[in-house]
């Protein structure tokens, strides 16, 4: 893998380099993107790493459909996610750096301006973790705490919901409110877990896609099973003149931005805009990746009273077991 893609996006963390964990698996919660082409195959779109929303409300969707329309949720054959979410459990409950009998384990929110708010808390009341924001831990002498009416309660295991970067002021964002001062430290001291690492935002650069499969058969001898949809990385010679050369036909994306308005569809944009896109691309060409534009299959989607096809996506869900992943049976779609 080129260095550029690596240290070029903002998802690689200086201070989070050579921090060593004591759980079996650096990656224990992963979350990808799948969408079915015309041919019925399942493409993947995106991976989401850092701190992937949906688990929750995947489940309530289950709870409300199995309440509101019970005889066609029996008749349908829906496997229940109780499994999955037991194995999640006991993920948190594992990782405890001290593999106490009976760990403290918190959910950290960035608070109820957040978009998926809902789901902290709805996730915090079924598995019973307590809700915090960052204002209501605290580092002392290498160790984080929670302040709790009866004084300070040390913390094992958080399972977060704060991005990367707002994790720590004190070693990341300066202008963080939403993490813990000093967290970093005692995440190096092995004396809290944190579900998942800080710094795994860097697995969700598209710049890493083109690599994939290579890596794949390096590690494990085989091809992927599910394919990446097909992408150049512009900061190799070949693939950049390749690009250029065809613009107009591809979707283009920065590696560091995942949020739509960084997202151009060549085919709809005017030739000054495609001029100025080129210009871009050759001002810091290792910025950028270029993918196939591809038709995705529809579901019917109930529209003011009638029917419309939608295109879908589905978000499935994996967490780290022992000796390999747990997958959620169906997902957020």
């Amino acid at each position: 893998i080129p260095y550029e893609v690596i240290f070029a996006h903002k998802g690689f963390l200086r201070a989070c380099d050579q921090i060593q964990y004591k759980t079996a698996k650096q990656l224990l919660l992963h979350s990808v993107d799948l969408a079915r082409g015309p041919d019925g195959r399942m493409w993947v779109v995106n991976d989401r790493a850092q701190a992937p929303s949906g688990m929750g409300y995947a489940l309530e969707n289950r709870f409300s459909t199995s309440k509101v329309l019970p005889e066609m949720f029996q008749d349908i054959n829906v496997e229940q996610p109780s499994e999955f979410f037991k194995d999640f459990n006991q993920l948190l409950l594992t990782s405890a750096p001290s593999n106490k009998e009976n760990p403290t384990i918190v959910i950290l929110t960035p608070g109820p301006h957040n978009e998926t708010y809902f789901e902290h808390s709805y996730l915090s009341s079924f598995l019973g973790y307590p809700l915090v924001k960052g204002s209501d831990l605290v580092v002392r002498g290498g160790k984080l705490w929670m302040k709790s009416l009866k004084g300070l309660k040390q913390v094992d295991v958080i399972y977060r919901r704060v991005d990367d970067v707002f994790i720590d002021p004190l070693e990341l964002r300066e202008d963080s409110y939403l993490g813990v001062a000093g967290l970093l430290e005692v995440v190096r001291l092995q004396n809290v877990a944190i579900v998942n690492p800080i710094g795994s935002g860097i697995l969700e650069n598209p710049g890493l896609i083109p690599f994939l499969n290579n890596v794949c058969k390096y590690f494990l001898n085989e091809d992927l099973i599910l394919p990446q949809i097909a992408s150049w990385w512009c900061g190799q010679e070949k693939e950049r003149h390749f690009v250029l050369k065809h613009l107009s036909s591809f979707v283009v994306k920065r590696i560091d931005k995942t949020h739509r308005e960084h997202i151009y569809f060549c085919e709809y944009l005017t030739k000054s805009e495609l001029k100025q896109l080129k210009l871009e691309i050759l001002k810091a060409p290792y910025q950028f990746v270029a993918q196939e534009k591809i038709n995705f299959s529809t579901a019917p989607n109930f529209v003011e009273g009638k029917l419309e096809p939608r295109k879908i996506v589905s978000r499935a869900f994996s967490i780290a077991k022992k000796d390999g992943y747990s997958v959620m049976p169906g997902g957020l779609v």
